[in-house]
């Protein structure tokens, strides 16, 4: 189907810098707004790695986005955020990037833990995006020249409360789990500070995916003639972070109403997000530390 007029428009006039050159490696990019997001980043000369869970989806995808872009560079390769073995393993192999986009994300998942163990929403979309960071962004600061390092939040992390002795509980999750990776990218922003890596958070404000149906439930239907972002407008906040020299740990999201929609622009961070840091950091290294030691254990034992 190729971009549509207004999002090309909008590339014209706010994404000028051509990204030709660049390789930009995206998680969960098989579908949705990493997806898209690949698109957009094709269309403006970017090579790009899709690093998927699933080599079948992820091939699909590329076959996809071939047929409509025949002389892009695109490969894939895999990686599972829920997976900390995965991790080690997709860290050993990564190639020589400009940008990569932290992406890959899940909602609704009652019942299930990660393989580590962790509460599966919690243990994906922050346990694991923190751990592939600490493996992956040391690498990427070696690498000689500028690296951008993007981690996708969401406008709900806005409402979210972190305590500790509930942080793996099913009830508020995603939100939660939103917000900690906020946390977590001011903590990277300054630890990043006058080196070659430029951290920024991006987020899709309100779009009507599949995620949205769990959050509207039986007002889906009615949720989807509001005027909320389409998948295409949502993926635009990485290519604008890409294509324009924002300050270093800027957060890019939609313009209106909150965040809730529009086309990127800086906006403004949520105070929740600057708050009890380095308690967040102390916590999280430990329950790191919990798992690698339970997989040392188990390593030995064979």
């Amino acid at each position: 189907m190729g971009l549509s007029k207004k999002t090309l428009k909008f590339i014209n006039k706010k994404c000028t810098r051509s990204l030709e050159g660049m390789t930009v490696l995206i998680t969960g990019a098989n579908s949705g707004v990493g997806y898209k997001t690949a698109e957009i980043l094709i269309y403006l000369g970017a090579r790009v790695i899709m690093a998927c869970r699933s080599l079948e989806k992820a091939s699909s995808a590329r076959e996809k986005l071939l047929a409509e872009y025949p002389d892009a560079d695109i490969r894939v390769m895999r990686l599972d955020i829920a997976d900390f073995s995965s991790i080690d393993s997709f860290a050993n192999e990564l190639p020589d990037v400009d940008a990569f986009i932290n992406n890959a994300g899940v909602f609704h998942r009652p019942g299930e833990k990660t393989k580590d163990g962790f509460e599966m929403v919690m243990g994906t979309n922050y346990m694991g995006v923190y751990y592939l960071g600490e493996k992956v962004l040391p690498k990427l600061e070696r690498c000689g020249h500028d690296v951008v390092y993007i981690n996708t939040i969401s406008i709900i992390h806005k409402v979210a409360k972190v305590r500790y002795d509930r942080f793996f509980s099913e009830k508020g999750s995603y939100a939660r789990s939103k917000l900690c990776l906020a946390r977590y990218t001011e903590y990277l922003a300054k630890m990043y500070e006058g080196t070659n890596i430029r951290v920024f958070m991006s987020h899709p404000g309100i779009t009507i995916t599949q995620i949205a149906s769990h959050i509207f439930g039986k007002w889906y239907v009615l949720a989807k003639m509001m005027p909320f972002n389409s998948t295409e407008k949502s993926s635009l906040s990485a290519p604008f972070i890409l294509t324009n020299d924002l300050p270093r740990g800027s957060v890019a999201g939609p313009s209106k109403l909150f965040g809730g929609w529009g086309y990127p622009k800086i906006n403004k961070k949520c105070k929740r997000a600057l708050r009890d840091i380095d308690g967040l950091i102390e916590f999280t290294k430990g329950a790191v530390n919990k798992v690698n030691s339970g997989r040392e254990e188990t390593v030995k034992a064979k």
